[in-house]
């Protein structure tokens, strides 16, 4: 029988999480474990999870129902009249993001986000798209999908992405497009090396 409950839990992981920030490699979390068409363990209204490393909080996620498949090891969220609110956190800094849904890995804590998906700094840099990846292990982001960058005055479009936490250190990975945000400011067009490939899709 499907429980339905509230929940508001802290788990610890005793793990140490090492931060990597060295140039990205190109290559994105592995995707959650997805179901395939069998029914949730539990649903969960009102859902709030803080997942944490060695005491260091990884992400915080609050979302109206959540689904738990305990045999494939994840959980998703989805709206039903908000959008799923997570915030990820790193040595960077944080960023709080927005989503019709987010799925959690609860083997690898990977996160990722799907449908309407913005998310902003605390620094002011924000992004939208349609689905983006967060990797627990080096505190990454990723998408395949089509993105706009905001950072000041500066408004990048491309298509995939890569990037730490905060934003500050982003590379979009083709068709990128920046323009300035100011009244004399032209369009500037670059081309971006595809020899590497962005995140989850």
């Amino acid at each position: 029988m499907i429980r339905h409950i509230l929940l508001v839990c802290v788990v610890s992981v005793s793990t140490i999480t090492t931060l990597l920030l060295a140039p990205a490699t190109g290559a994105p979390p592995p995707s959650p474990v997805r179901p395939g068409g069998s029914a949730p363990d539990a649903k969960i209204s009102g859902f709030h999870l803080v997942e944490t490393k060695d005491g260091t909080k990884l992400w915080e996620i609050w979302g109206d129902l959540a689904e738990v498949f305990e045999k494939e090891g994840i959980a998703k969220v989805t709206k039903i009249s908000n959008q799923v609110t997570v915030t990820l956190y790193s040595d960077q800094g944080k960023l709080t993001s927005r989503s019709d849904k987010a799925t959690l890995n609860m083997q690898t804590k990977d996160v990722r986000l799907e449908g309407n998906v913005s998310a902003r700094s605390e620094l002011g840099s924000s992004l939208q798209t349609e689905s983006l990846a967060w990797s627990a292990e080096d505190r990454r982001l990723f998408t395949r999908s089509p993105v706009t960058l905001t950072k000041g005055g500066l408004v990048s479009r491309g298509v995939g992405m890569e990037a730490e936490t905060n934003l500050e250190r982003a590379r979009l990975l083709s068709r990128v497009q920046s323009r300035i945000l100011s009244d004399n400011a032209g369009l500037v067009t670059q081309d971006v090396p595809r020899d590497r490939k962005g995140g989850t899709r």
